[in-house]
């Protein structure tokens, strides 16, 4: 992970050739950290964005250590995509006129330390867990629950629309959505005394 100076704060939208970008704010979820950022929207949703890049910016960051609880502030990080086990998203949907009648089909899975549920949306016949092999490396679910273990104990957060690394995957099986409820916002990581050395929480690629 490469850190470097930037401006204290970033405009909710900035100018990229010319045209505005918004900026959205994420939650990472990667290995040993959970991370907290605003991102340049350069495509309609974040699922595309995701999905066409591999290495993203993140500005005004909180990094939180999923080991002993130390934070971190940082202006920029850049995180390489293989590096993120999951996304809390923000931000628009995309244009519903291109949208496909779809059925939602609940599933469980793992991804690196984090059990997940959540609905994933298929056409109506399809079988969930076959349709979610030849899909993009990120891998939207929605009405998602996510539990994993923090310096606090366990820990569970209700998310609108959660994206998985499917190629970090370990398995993925049909579920039973008793845990359904309303969304909650992803808490950022709590600001307490900052580690000495924040670096190996995220091993993104270094520019």
């Amino acid at each position: 992970m490469v850190f470097q100076a930037a401006p204290p704060s970033v405009p909710e939208r900035l100018t990229l050739e010319g045209s505005p970008v918004s900026m959205v704010e994420l939650t990472v979820f990667a290995d040993d950290c959970i991370a907290s950022g605003r991102l340049a929207l350069t495509a309609d949703r974040v699922t595309d964005l995701m999905n066409d890049r591999t290495e993203f910016e993140f500005v005004d960051a909180c990094l939180g250590s999923l080991d002993d609880g130390h934070a971190l502030r940082i202006s920029t990080v850049y995180v390489a995509r293989e590096e993120i086990f999951a996304v809390a998203v923000t931000g628009p949907r995309g244009d519903p006129r291109h949208r496909t009648r779809t059925r939602p089909n609940p599933v469980e899975l793992r991804v690196g330390r984090y059990d997940v549920s959540g609905n994933i949306h298929t056409l109506p016949g399809a079988d969930p867990v076959i349709d979610f092999a030849p899909r993009g490396v990120m891998v939207p679910l929605t009405e998602a629950t996510i539990v994993f273990d923090a310096p606090d104990g366990r820990m569970l957060s209700r998310i609108g629309t959660i994206l998985v690394n499917r190629e970090l995957t370990t398995w993925i099986r049909p579920a039973l959505r008793a845990d359904v409820r309303a969304p909650e916002v992803v808490p950022a990581p709590r600001r307490r005394r900052v580690a000495k050395d924040f670096t190996p929480l995220l091993l993104g690629r270094g520019r």
